[in-house]
């Protein structure tokens, strides 16, 4: 009884404690009222200024141990890219086969050993392609500024085990892709669904892997990259 006891009064003080962040007096007993239904209004009204959602992007992945290089054109892409590369000492790397991935990143000039996910190999070859590179190159269908967050669409070139397998993620996008918040991408997403459109599957990856499960202990890269390196190209 006497455990019984000591959890509803830590439950009692949580709760007064997020009434007063709230600025109520006392922990409510019943539900509010909301007659509304989805994100408030004020959420839904907010104006952005052109700049701002990857000014968001940028201080939220950052703040997250991630990166974030800003370049003007596939060229200083590529070059990013390369130099990363080489900062990490990188023998290989998994690409998606992607048109604008294949458009502004140059991979012959990049200095390692390349692999494209497609249907050339078998999806258990290019699993195990992917375990072994040490770096998996995205593109970005959306990024999101309020959380840092890239929206990565599956399908059979484009798999989600290059964002998943080797411990470093580098993602690439245009500055354009990048929306001030989720429902955006939601948006998208539904109205893909009306033209059959789907992709196999969406990641939203916000930064680098990371757990506390094992006794409260932050780890990095346990389920997933111990990096995730961005390339925005303006414009």
């Amino acid at each position: 009884m006497t455990e019984i006891h000591e959890d509803l009064a830590q439950e009692t003080l949580f709760l007064q404690t997020v009434a007063k962040a709230l600025g109520r007096d006392k922990a409510l007993s019943k539900p509010p009222k909301r007659q509304e239904v989805g994100p408030p209004a004020f959420w839904r009204e907010q104006k952005f200024e052109n700049k701002q959602p990857l000014e968001l992007f940028k201080a939220n992945l950052e703040a997250l141990t991630g990166k974030v290089a800003i370049v003007h054109n596939g060229q200083e892409a590529t070059n990013q890219i390369k130099l990363w590369l080489k900062v990490l000492n990188a023998k290989s790397a998994i690409l998606w086969d992607h048109p604008k991935l294949r458009k502004h990143v140059d991979t012959s000039l990049l200095g390692v050993k390349t692999s494209f996910w497609n249907t050339e190999k078998t999806r258990q070859e290019l699993i195990e392609i992917a375990e072994q590179a040490d770096v998996g190159i995205t593109w970005v269908d959306y990024a999101i500024g309020y959380t840092g967050t890239v929206a990565l669409f599956n399908g059979a070139t484009t798999g989600r085990s290059v964002s998943l397998l080797p411990p470093t993620h580098i993602a690439v996008m245009k500055e354009s892709d990048i929306v001030p918040t989720m429902s955006t991408v939601i948006r998208q997403l539904i109205e893909r669904r009306g033209q059959g459109n789907l992709p196999s599957t969406v990641d939203f990856i916000t930064g680098p892997s990371r757990t506390s499960d094992i006794e409260m202990d932050l780890s990095i890269g346990v389920h997933g990259p111990f990096r995730i390196w961005t390339v925005v190209i303006e414009g």
